[in-house]
């Protein structure tokens, strides 16, 4: 296999854009760009220069219809917990399957190639408080998710190491869908639908962050991203700077990097 670059990465990450937008357009179903792929096509109207994913929003009714229509072929396949149980994600990622994607010290349960983050996008408590309190329980479950998930300790100090062992060794016990699961009970609440706070609760990185005012994805403006158009929030402003505060200002120069870990193959 070939390994791809950073450009070939991207290039191949536009094409699985512009076919799930195709697909929601056909079906009639909602999405927004989101995090930093929302953030490159305000300031850049493309990738961030340093950046090697593509994430997008989609309101969980939406998403729920996506995840049961959307139909696999050789090459484009669509991973989700609710279609394939060894899948250790809590949200959905869109596949080239030409492609291989390998991370060195996670199982995803799965073998994927690069992809497309596919985000549900739901409804915290209109109670901030118990919104943050919320926010405190689900990264918890994160947390031992990712644990689950590990081949190894990665703490270079002997003593955490030994540590994260003890405890990776009940998650792993337990199984990740065990952990899935308790976030998208969380996160999925018939009682919450109209609140008037919404976001990312089922990977909430960002944390009390990811609690955006509802009003911010009542409708969607079109926005440039390498060339071509597509949904953001109506109010992108507001959820940036929930994000990421001043986002108009470059990071420093030593935090212009990827977060990713993985490399990346064409068969």
């Amino acid at each position: 296999m070939k390994k791809l670059s950073l450009n070939e990465i991207k290039k191949i990450e536009l094409d699985l854009l512009k076919k799930f937008d195709v697909y929601c357009k056909e079906n009639g179903i909602r999405y927004f760009l989101s995090n930093g792929t929302l953030l490159g096509a305000v300031k850049y109207e493309g990738f961030i220069p340093w950046d090697d994913d593509i994430d997008v929003l989609v309101p969980r009714e939406d998403y729920d219809r996506f995840i049961s229509l959307f139909p696999d072929d050789d090459r484009y396949r669509l991973f989700a917990f609710e279609r394939k149980g060894q899948y250790r994600f809590p949200f959905a990622k869109l596949c080239d399957m030409t492609t291989r994607k390998e991370e060195e010290n996670v199982d995803n349960g799965v073998v994927l190639g690069l992809d497309i983050d596919i985000f549900p996008l739901d409804a915290w408590n209109t109670d901030p408080e118990k919104a943050k309190r919320e926010v405190k329980c689900i990264q918890r479950e994160m947390f031992y998710l990712s644990l689950s998930k590990l081949r190894k300790p990665d703490s270079k100090n002997p003593v955490k190491r030994a540590a994260k062992g003890i405890v990776m060794a009940y998650c792993k016990t337990v199984g990740s869908a065990r952990w899935i699961r308790s976030i998208l009970k969380e996160s999925i609440r018939a009682e919450q639908k109209d609140s008037a706070y919404v976001g990312c609760k089922s990977w909430c990185i960002y944390g009390e962050r990811e609690i955006i005012p509802a009003e911010a994805f009542a409708d969607a403006v079109e926005v440039t991203f390498e060339g071509a158009k597509f949904p953001a929030p109506v109010g992108y402003d507001t959820y940036l700077r929930s994000l990421y505060g001043d986002y108009e200002k470059d990071p420093p120069m030593d935090q212009q990097r990827s977060h990713h870990t993985y490399t990346a193959y064409r068969k």
